[in-house]
């Protein structure tokens, strides 16, 4: 029986081209989730930012967050993917674990 997850991915796509390209490559990363037997929760274009630092001669980047559930065999797959595709500057994929620890803010010391 395969187990099924919830996973959220942070896509960083290089930021030459027109906004059509760029939903075109957002359209084709759902895809591929979809090919690695995923299903999309929530797709969203958070736009073009700056990058903190210049990343393969990258100094800004389109944001794409992806909310999903796919069995847990085929995020390696879909992890391979992601690195392959020359569009992607950088990517984090975290399962909903770890995305809902990560948006918890660190609590305050006590002070004694």
């Amino acid at each position: 029986m395969k187990t099924t997850r919830r996973y959220e991915a942070l896509v960083i796509l290089k930021s030459v081209g027109t906004e059509q390209e760029v939903a075109r490559q957002a359209t084709q990363l759902e895809e591929q989730v979809k090919k690695a037997g995923g299903s999309i929760e929530q797709a969203q274009n958070m736009g073009r930012r700056r990058l903190a630092f210049r990343i393969s001669r990258q100094t800004e980047g389109y944001y794409i967050l992806i909310r999903f559930q796919a069995p847990t065999e085929s995020v390696a797959e879909l992890e391979r993917v992601f690195r392959l595709n020359d569009a992607i500057v950088r990517f984090i994929l975290l399962s909903g674990d770890e995305a809902a620890a990560a948006a918890q803010p660190a609590a305050a010391p006590v002070a004694a």
